[in-house]
């Protein structure tokens, strides 16, 4: 019983620590400093994807 008690106890003591580690979180694997550059990228792509249409566009009516 004593063992039983204890291990309780050992399970309740991780159990707060994890809580107060931020384990509830969602976590990812890339760090926050890489996922804003990716961000970033991912902005400049769009944004760069649509200045190309938008000239593909012009090019096609300049042609008429």
């Amino acid at each position: 019983m004593r063992i039983i008690g204890m291990i309780l106890s050992l399970g309740a003591i991780m159990w707060v620590l994890y809580q107060s580690a931020g384990g509830g979180e969602a976590e990812t694997v890339i760090p926050e400093g890489q996922q804003a550059a990716l961000n970033k990228a991912k902005d400049l792509e769009s944004s760069m994807q649509s200045a190309l249409e938008k000239r593909m566009e012009t090019g096609e009516e300049e042609s008429y």
